[in-house]
This record gives C-alpha cells, structure tokens and sequence, in this order.
C-alpha cells in the first residue's frame, strides 16, 4: 500500500531515518532485510518510507538502542574521508604521477579521435 501524501510528516525516507538516527543509510537497509520485525516499508515515487512511531518502537525493543550508540561511538574513531596532510597528498601524488600523466595521454588522445 503507497504512503498517503496526507500523513507524509508521520513518514520517514530510509535515509531520513538514518540521519534522524546518527547511523549510515545502510544499517537501516540491512535492519530492513534481515529483521522479519522490521516496520513496514513503504513505498511512493521510487522512494521507500516507514513510520516514524513503528520505527521507534521496533527501537524500543531489546538493546537497539545501545547497538546504535556503539556504532556512533565507532564512527567517531574513524578515519576522516578527507586528507588534511599535505606531504602525505603531495606523496601520494607523487607515487601516481606518472599513471596520471599516461592517463592524461590517453584521454587527450580519444579525444582528438572523436
């Protein structure tokens, strides 16, 4: 049964519900997939929702919630996606110029062929 658009406020997008959350959109997938207990997913538009109430109350249920602090808790011991240190880059770059280059090549090459 399609989400009605009169009660879109009582629904959450999976990715809504992650962020809501603090975790990855892929742990709610995977809570989807592999708990038959999971709240119904909805979907509208190519989108899939769940009630924000139903969610919560599955949450409710065991030690959800203490699984979801220990995954935030690891999310902070992460590596930042992003490099801040700049001979590491500049390392980096030199390890790769010259596949880059050879790359660079090749594009300017397919490019003139075109």
């Amino acid at each position: 049964m399609p989400v009605s658009l009169d009660k879109a406020t009582d629904y959450l997008c999976l990715s809504e519900a992650a962020r809501e959350l603090g975790i990855s959109r892929a742990t709610v997938t995977n809570w989807h997939q592999r708990h038959d207990d999971f709240p119904e997913v909805q979907t509208l538009g190519g989108m899939s929702y769940l009630k924000r109430g139903e969610l919560y109350a599955w949450l409710d249920q065991g030690d959800r919630w203490e699984t979801i602090r220990k995954r935030q808790a690891l999310a902070v011991h992460r590596k930042p996606r992003v490099r801040t240190d700049v001979d590491q880059i500049r390392d980096l770059i030199a390890k790769h110029e010259s596949a880059l280059l050879r790359l660079n090549r090749e594009l300017r090459r397919a490019l003139t062929a075109e």
